[in-house]
């Protein structure tokens, strides 16, 4: 078995429960976190300044950050709408961008339905507009070197647009950089057969893994198809971090220690 680096979202707890969740974290020997920015504040105002703070906590308690997620909560911004230019949208991923390096990540993941709700518009024209957008922000990915990770979300989510997994192959190589990459969330087969083959096929563009179990909900009874890609990612050498996504607008400190517990027992 590969030796994995263990992360798991922020979006499992809250603000206030931080300093149990970091203990709990550190005692399981994971090695740190996928970062929503609004898990540690109310809104974006001056997010660099507490960004930085928090970081400094981070690296006393020796957590490190996977990657930055949940780059949309509470902004109103969808990509159909900021054709030609897609100011607000780029002034905002370079803040983000930012936060990586204050963070010192270098992967953000875009898998906000809102987002990317493509309203009225059919596919074809639809992925014309998302292309535009990419190729936009792509310079600032490069000189930064910080890889856009685009999450295929199902239709039992609310998502509009990016709802099949070939959707986001053919939209990243149309793209072709290195920068626009695959961010491979288990909740792609939480209402269909697992395809294994369709993730080793893949494998080169997939440049973030992410395991949640359906609707987000704790580990406490993984689904049998997250247990049988655990299996695979542990025979894998290209994958070297797993991250385990729960989102919970209440923190349950057992359940969640429970599920900390299972994750670590599963990847042993």
């Amino acid at each position: 078995m590969n030796k994995k680096l263990i992360f798991i979202s922020n979006l499992a707890w809250q603000n206030k429960n931080q300093k149990k969740i970091i203990k709990i974290i550190k005692d399981s020997k994971f090695t740190g976190i996928d970062f929503a920015p609004l898990q540690i504040t109310n809104n974006w105002s001056n997010i660099k300044k507490k960004v930085r703070k928090y970081s400094i906590y981070l690296k006393k308690n020796k957590i490190k950050v996977n990657a930055i997620q949940g780059i949309f909560f509470k902004k109103k911004i969808n990509v159909f709408q900021q054709e030609p230019n897609f100011t607000e949208v780029i002034n905002h991923l370079n803040i983000i961008i930012k936060l990586c390096h204050i963070l010192k990540c270098n992967k953000i993941i875009v898998g906000s339905t809102e987002f990317r709700n493509k309203l009225k518009l059919n596919k074809k024209s639809a992925d014309i507009i998302f292309c535009n957008f990419l190729k936009k922000i792509l310079p600032s990915l490069r000189v930064n070197k910080i890889f856009l990770c685009l999450e295929t979300i199902p239709k039992q989510y609310n998502e509009k647009y990016l709802y099949n997994f070939n959707d986001v192959i053919n939209i990243i190589m149309k793209i072709n950089s290195k920068w626009i990459r695959i961010n491979y969330d288990t909740s792609i087969f939480h209402y269909k057969k697992i395809d294994l083959n369709e993730f080793k096929k893949n494998i080169k563009m997939i440049k973030n893994v992410q395991i949640s179990e359906k609707k987000f909900k704790y580990f406490i009874n993984p689904s049998e198809n997250n247990i049988k890609f655990i299996n695979e990612l542990k025979k894998n050498d290209v994958i070297k971090n797993i991250s385990f996504e729960i989102i919970s607008k209440k923190t349950n400190l057992d359940k969640l220690n429970l599920s900390i517990m299972n994750i670590a027992k599963l990847l042993n």
